[in-house]
């Protein structure tokens, strides 16, 4: 039987959204960042949670996870 932790462990992607990277950031590199894609739209998750979905290119929603990364330090961990 799968726990609460290990569900909520797994992304849920919208529907037609494709996962484009998946990288480990943050201090100690504890936090999960994942960058999907719908149409020409990207979307970050931290830790399995949405942070935005109106960036247009890649590097765009890379910087603004590390920026929020830094924003929130400890507080996320």
């Amino acid at each position: 039987m799968i726990s609460f932790l290990q569900l909520r462990e797994k992304i849920k992607l919208d529907a037609g959204e494709k996962e484009v990277s998946t990288v480990m950031g943050g201090k100690g590199k504890r936090a999960e960042i994942s960058i999907s894609k719908k149409g020409n739209r990207y979307s970050v998750y931290i830790n399995s949670e949405k942070l935005d979905d109106n960036f247009t290119s890649e590097k765009e929603a890379k910087t603004a996870a590390d920026d929020f990364l830094k924003l929130m330090g400890e507080e996320l961990q």
